[in-house]
């Protein structure tokens, strides 16, 4: 999709992201120099079931759900109609590529024939969109993305009966990496991001941008439903279990591990291939990946980034972006619940000039 046909440079807009089972929205303003602040944002429920394979099926249950959204749970204002919307990872496909200098009409040709010799799907059935992420006189870097029509069509179809103007549309993770693009020093050397959702578990390697992204098919339902299952307990008893406590160290901590312990292993193993894919890949320059940063309502588990460093070898540490991107004099969500507003922020601050292709 030709995301400039669409774009106007001088209108704000807002961000909003799709979930499994939520959706939030988040307007911001820029007050000057890097301040950054939250005019309005608001999030809403819906049954599970709506979406489906990332394709939004019930398109009446998201739309009353983004009724909800702006007419009962909205703190302050959001007075936009044109969305930066997120798309769920796991239901797009990226891949970086290497080319000699070249113009831009040689670079869609180029990034249409990765797509048809890499991509396990007709290349018509998807949308393809490329950001240059470095160019030197020896050539240039591109990461391609593709998702299929179908997705991408069942939200425009949503937003525009809503009569919201789409705006964007680009993977989950991306928000979040532009989130940490702001953070400066934060992002001056290679990580791995990993977002746990509640259903999905999203990997990225980031290297001043971002260079390539993963999915597991499991995230913090998955862990609730293992401590459920393997402690012999309620759904409900298992989440606080594992909010309260989580793996931190406690009387409880190696009966929570054990219960969980093949989704922890799953999870190390898809960090430990993300590092050695960052290492082949930047093998000449000597860069190597220096910490993990780990975000999303799952994330929130006590004791899970020190798991993680132990078993990485390597710093682990929650990313936390409340201080570039302020709530000002709004009341804010419970300290709890931030992190699932991070991918909403980052559509929130996307820069026109960030979609237009140099």
């Amino acid at each position: 999709m030709n995301l400039n046909e669409i774009f106007y440079h001088d209108k704000p807009l807002f961000g909003l992201d799709i979930g499994h089972s939520s959706i939030k929205a988040m307007q911001v303003d820029k007050v000057g120099g890097n301040t950054t602040v939250i005019s309005g944002y608001s999030l809403s429920s819906f049954a599970p079931g709506a979406v489906r394979n990332g394709e939004i099926i019930k398109p009446e249950v998201l739309a009353e759900a983004i009724h909800n959204l702006f007419e009962k749970s909205l703190v302050g204002a959001i007075n936009s109609r044109r969305v930066a919307c997120a798309l769920p990872t796991s239901h797009t496909f990226s891949r970086p590529m290497k080319l000699p200098p070249m113009d831009q009409h040689d670079i869609v040709e180029a990034t249409q024939l990765e797509a048809s010799q890499y991509i396990p799907v007709p290349i018509d059935s998807l949308y393809l969109d490329y950001e240059v992420t470095s160019r030197s006189q020896q050539g240039l870097e591109v990461l391609l993305v593709a998702t299929p029509r179908k997705i991408v069509d069942s939200y425009m179809n949503l937003l525009k009966s809503l009569k919201l103007e789409p705006v964007v549309f680009e993977p989950s993770i991306n928000a979040a990496s532009r989130l940490l693009q702001m953070a400066g020093k934060a992002a001056a050397e290679p990580s791995i991001l990993v977002d746990i959702g509640s259903v999905t578990t999203d990997l990225a390697v980031f290297d001043r941008t971002l260079l390539v992204s993963s999915t597991i098919n499991a995230g913090g339902d998955t862990i609730t439903d293992l401590i459920a299952r393997n402690l012999h307990m309620s759904e409900k008893q298992a989440s606080e279990l594992k909010n309260q406590y989580g793996i931190a160290f406690s009387e409880k901590q190696q009966r929570i591990v054990d219960a969980i312990k093949s989704q922890l292993d799953n999870l190390v193993r898809e960090i430990q291939k993300s590092i050695r894919y960052h290492s082949e890949r930047a093998a000449q320059s000597g860069k190597h990946i220096t910490k993990v940063i780990t975000l999303g309502g799952g994330a929130m588990m006590p004791g899970l980034n020190h798991y993680l460093a132990i078993e990485l070898r390597m710093p682990c540490e929650s990313f936390d972006p409340w201080q570039l991107v302020s709530f000002g004099n709004l009341a804010p969500p419970a300290e709890a619940d931030r992190s699932m507003y991070i991918t909403v922020a980052g559509e929130s601050i996307l820069d026109p000039l960030e979609v237009t292709h140099d």
